[in-house]
C-alpha cells in the first residue's frame, strides 16, 4: 500500500498510542486501531479496559452502551462483558455460550498516553514501548503536556512522511507558524539505526516567528535547529532549539528549547489517528506551551493545514488507483528511511508468520 509495497499495511506486533488518558472515562470510547474496532473505558479503580468494539451477538457497537460496575453492557439485548472479555450475563437465558466473549487487548499507560497492542498478546512486552525519559517526554528539565487529537483523513504513512520532512513548514504553513521569512530549510543531516531515524534541519538566520516572539519575549534574528527523532512505528519527538543571533558576529545565545511531540497510529487503510503535544525547558511557572497550542487559533489552523494536505494527497492516490507516481528529492532522505524501516518491520512479521 503506497508508499509501502503493494499489500503492506502496518506492523502489527508493536505498541501504538490508542488515546490520551484524558480522553478515556466512564463513558465508553470507540476507536479503530489497525482495522480493529476497539472500545476503551476507565474501570472503577482508575485502570483501563480495551475490548473488541462490537457485541458478538449481533455486532452492535459497544461504545453506545453503558458501564455496569466494570462490565460493559450492550444496549441492544443487554449482554454484559467483563474487562477480560468474558460474557457475564445473557438476560434472555441462564447459560452463556462458550464462544460468547470479546477479545481483550493489552494496554499500558505511559506519560499521558494509553498504548495498545493489537497483535499477538503473547508478544506484548511493555519494555518495547519507547523510553519516555530518553525521548524527553518525562525529562524533568522539560514541562510537557498534550491533548490535541485529529482523525487523519488519509493513510498513516502520509503523516510519517510529513513529520520526517520539515521542509514543508515555510510553505504549507506560510500563513501560520511557518511565516518567518526564512524560505526553505537547509537539507537535513540524517542518520538511521535499528527502528529509528534521526534528522537535523537548520535555519541559521531567520527572523524570530511571531508566535515565538510572544513566547520567548524576544524579537529579532535567530538561529533555529530542529532535531527530529522517529521511533518507529509510532512516535516522533522534535527538539526545536532557538538561539538569539548576532548577524554581525555570527555569535548565538540560547533562548529556549521546545519539544514538538507527535504520535501517529493507523486506523484503517486510509485513515489514521494523530496525537500532538508540546514541551518547553523554560517558564515552568507559566501555562504550559501545550495549553497555548490547544487554545491558539493559529496553531489549530496550522494543524488543519497538515490535515488538508493529507486529505488532498490521499485523493491523488485514489485517482492513481492506489499507487502515486512521485519524484523524490534530496530532502526526502529521512522520509524514505522511515518508509524502509516500517516496510522492514512488516516483512519481518511476514517471515515469522
Amino acid at each position: 500500500m503506497y508508499p509501502l509495497e503493494d499489500g503492506a499495511f502496518a506492523p502489527i506486533n508493536h505498541w501504538y498510542v490508542a488515546a490520551w488518558t484524558s480522553e478515556i472515562s466512564r463513558t465508553p470510547l470507540e476507536r479503530v486501531i489497525l482495522d480493529h474496532p476497539v472500545v476503551l473505558y476507565r474501570k472503577e479503580d482508575g485502570g483501563f479496559a480495551a475490548l473488541a468494539g462490537f457485541c458478538p451477538h449481533r455486532g452492535f457497537p459497544l461504545a453506545k452502551g453503558a458501564l455496569i460496575g466494570d462490565d460493559i453492557e450492550c444496549p441492544y439485548h443487554g449482554l454484559r462483558f467483563a474487562p477480560d472479555g468474558a460474557c457475564t450475563l445473557v438476560p434472555s437465558q441462564d447459560t452463556v455460550p462458550a464462544a460468547c466473549r470479546l477479545r481483550s487487548y493489552p494496554v499500558a499507560e505511559r506519560w499521558q498516553w494509553l498504548w495498545i497492542w493489537v497483535g499477538d498478546p503473547a508478544l506484548a512486552d511493555e519494555a518495547l514501548i519507547p523510553d519516555h525519559l530518553a525521548a524527553r517526554l518525562t525529562d524533568p528539565e522539560y514541562r510537557s503536556a498534550g491533548g490535541n487529537y485529529y482523525e487523519v483523513p488519509g493513510r498513516y504513512m502520509l503523516m510519517h512522511d510529513n513529520l520526517l520532512d520539515l521542509n514543508h513548514v515555510p510553505f504549507l504553513h506560510r500563513n501560520t507558524f511557518g511565516g518567518d521569512g526564512g524560505g526553505a530549510i537547509q537539507l537535513p543531516e540524517v542518520t538511521a539505526g535499528d527502528g529509528h531515524v534521526i534528522c537535523t534541519f537548520t535555519q541559521p538566520n531567520i527572523e524570530c516567528p511571531p508566535f515565538l516572539c510572544a513566547l520567548l519575549g524576544y524579537s529579532g534574528p535567530v538561529s533555529r535547529k530542529y532535531t527530529s527523532y522517529f521511533h518507529a512505528p509510532c512516535l516522533h519527538v522534535i527538539l526545536d532549539s532557538i538561539e538569539k543571533l548576532d548577524p554581525a558576529t555570527g555569535q548565538t545565545a540560547p533562548l529556549g528549547n521546545l519539544l514538538h511531540i507527535h504520535a501517529v497510529t493507523p486506523a484503517t487503510h486510509d485513515t489514521a489517528h494523530y496525537f500532538q503535544g508540546e514541551g518547553q525547558n523554560f517558564s515552568h511557572s507559566e501555562p504550559c506551551l501545550s495549553e497555548a497550542f490547544r487554545s491558539s487559533e493559529m496553531v489549530r489552523a496550522a494543524l488543519d493545514e497538515d490535515m488538508s494536505a493529507t486529505r488532498l494527497i490521499e485523493r491523488s492516490i485514489k485517482v492513481h488507483q492506489g499507487r502515486l507516481p512521485e519524484i523524490l528529492l534530496k530532502a526526502d532522505k529521512a522520509a524514505v528511511l522511515g518508509r524502509r524501516i516500517i516496510q522492514a518491520m512488516i516483512d519481518a512479521e511476514a517471515e515469522q508468520a
